[in-house]
């Protein structure tokens, strides 16, 4: 069985880390690590042997901590093959299906998943029957998606929803990168400002809380993109909605002026 253990990183970015491990080999992998000192206690106290860090893309407040927790435990460092040169201590790459980790029937399988950058890759965790999670690092977000800013191109995040974030089960549990519900949920509300499931959500929520897509279909512009009122206050927005793209294309360029 693999266990997910989140570190939560207070920082101005509101950084997720995530430890994917195994009690009963003793194995743990870091995803996308931040805060070496903090991943480096909780892998003592449960007294696993960090194996390997498993960077979603290139960005700093995703690599950060790699060098630090190399040196300390002597660990190799996995990224996508179009990051060469910008990971820090990058020792292998991956490629789509690749599986990373294993544990009986468990297994973390490598997606390609560009679009915030053109090295972007989400791991996820599967075993026979479905999909478990989905560690999405600046992909998918709670309640929205990543920006394209840093080398990244918005259509290209559209097909990557497209083949793969909208075929994920409802019980998928999503590890995102950073904790942007704040944020994200009042976007939500200023596009679709009556939609009663998301009020409903926000009186029950815990801070930090893990979501599944089956709630992120419902929270998420991102995933409501076939609504009508959504489409509508788009429009009352003075925004030219065409076909399902224009209105993810729509949203994003809105979410980059929120």
């Amino acid at each position: 069985m693999i266990e997910v253990l989140p570190i939560f990183t207070n920082s101005p970015l509101r950084n997720y880390s995530y430890l994917i491990y195994s009690q009963r080999t003793g194995e743990v992998y870091c995803v996308d690590p931040y805060n070496a000192p903090l991943i480096i206690t909780h892998i003592k106290k449960f007294g696993l042997k960090l194996k390997g860090i498993f960077n979603t893309h290139e960005h700093g407040d995703h690599t950060e901590g790699n060098l630090e927790l190399k040196e300390e435990t002597k660990c190799l460092v996995y990224g996508h093959t179009n990051a060469k040169g910008k990971i820090p201590g990058l020792d292998k790459t991956l490629e789509e299906g690749d599986i990373c980790f294993s544990v009986e029937e468990e297994s973390i399988e490598v997606w390609d998943t560009p679009g915030h950058t053109f090295s972007h890759l989400s791991f996820v965790h599967k075993n026979p029957k479905t999909v478990l999670g989905i560690f999405s690092g600046d992909t998918l977000f709670n309640a929205g998606v990543g920006n394209c800013f840093r080398g990244g191109d918005v259509n290209v995040l559209y097909d990557t929803m497209e083949s793969k974030y909208v075929n994920l089960p409802d019980s998928c549990l999503l590890y995102p990168g950073h904790d942007y519900w704040e944020n994200n949920l009042a976007f939500a509300a200023h596009v679709e400002p009556n939609h009663t499931f998301r009020e409903t959500f926000q009186k029950t929520r815990k801070d930090h809380l893990i979501s599944t897509i089956g709630w992120e279909r419902q929270l998420s512009p991102f995933f409501r993109r076939d609504s009508i009122s959504l489409k509508n206050r788009l429009t009352e927005l003075g925004e030219t909605i065409t076909d399902d793209r224009s209105v993810f294309l729509t949203l994003r360029k809105l979410r980059d002026r929120w």
